[in-house]
């Protein structure tokens, strides 16, 4: 065991596995090889596969580590999401390199998505720029407004079973090509502030989530229904279509009848609110 602060502790458990512990005071005058009290334990936070905690640690102050964790909770209750555990340590990870970048006088490459993410997922933006409220707040260090967008995927990366940020960023230039496929068929600009948004951004999630790791929809195949929503929305239906085709050329992935039925139905939703 190794205290972090009054707050977080660095403890491994029997089988040497490595994590970190929040609790109230759970940190305060401990030593080296003392054991903890799980009863003082409120939060346990671990690691990705195939990272070592520890080497993480030491390049991670105790003070961003402890802001990481209230960015972590307020980000946690805004969304109403049990978050993945891994990202205390990815995060706080991504906040000192930006300290550190910035106390050197580094700034970061502009991208284009620091204009997309705020667009592409709403809410999880809007934990961004509270979190660079927070940083401001506790360490007094004013971090660019672009970060905001860049901690939002951390928090998007953290839902539904993501494995890697590299997966994150994948779903998010193709969650981009299909919302622009439907703003340019309908003619529309999607509301991003909309709970239907929020919902096909989210489908679009889990369904790519699917792809990537070979899952099936859990449903039995409807060829009844998915005719009648062929001719209840052929708008919709023809824009489900135009995204099947894309995600075939441009990424080799292969949308199934059923999964077509349930991105029609959003495609449906989600424009229908901009009439």
């Amino acid at each position: 065991m190794k205290s972090l602060n009054n707050n977080l502790v660095l403890a491994h458990d029997e089988q040497q596995e490595e994590y970190v512990l929040f609790g109230k005071g759970i940190g305060f005058k401990k030593k080296k090889g003392d054991v903890i009290d799980t009863i003082l334990v409120t939060k346990i936070f671990h690691a990705k596969e195939h990272q070592n905690i520890s080497a993480i640690m030491e390049n991670i102050s105790a003070d961003v580590l402890s802001v990481t964790e209230i960015i972590v909770d307020a980000g946690e209750k805004f969304l109403d999401k049990k978050l993945n555990p891994s990202l205390l340590i990815s995060l706080a990870d991504h906040i000192q390199n930006s300290i550190n970048r910035q106390n050197e006088g580094g700034e970061l490459p502009s991208s284009t998505l620091q204009w997309e993410i705020p667009f592409l997922y709403f809410n999880e933006s809007r934990v961004g720029k509270k979190a660079l409220k927070i940083i401001e707040e506790n360490l007094d260090i004013q971090l660019p407004e672009m970060e905001a967008a860049f901690i939002a995927l951390h928090f998007v990366n953290a839902q539904d079973g993501m494995e890697s940020m590299d997966e994150t960023m994948l779903i998010t230039e193709i969650t981009k090509s299909m919302v622009k496929t439907i703003q340019s068929l309908f003619d529309v600009s999607l509301n991003k502030e909309s709970m239907n948004y929020s919902r096909f951004v989210t489908h679009i999630r889990y369904f790519m989530n699917r792809q990537l790791h070979n899952q099936d929809l859990a449903t039995e195949s409807n060829e009844k229904l998915y005719q009648i929503i062929q001719e209840q929305y052929p708008k919709s239906y023809a824009c489900g279509l135009m995204i099947r085709e894309m995600l075939s050329k441009q990424y080799g992935l292969s949308v199934s009848d059923d999964e077509m039925i349930y991105l029609i139905i959003h495609i449906e939703r989600v424009v229908s609110e901009t009439k």
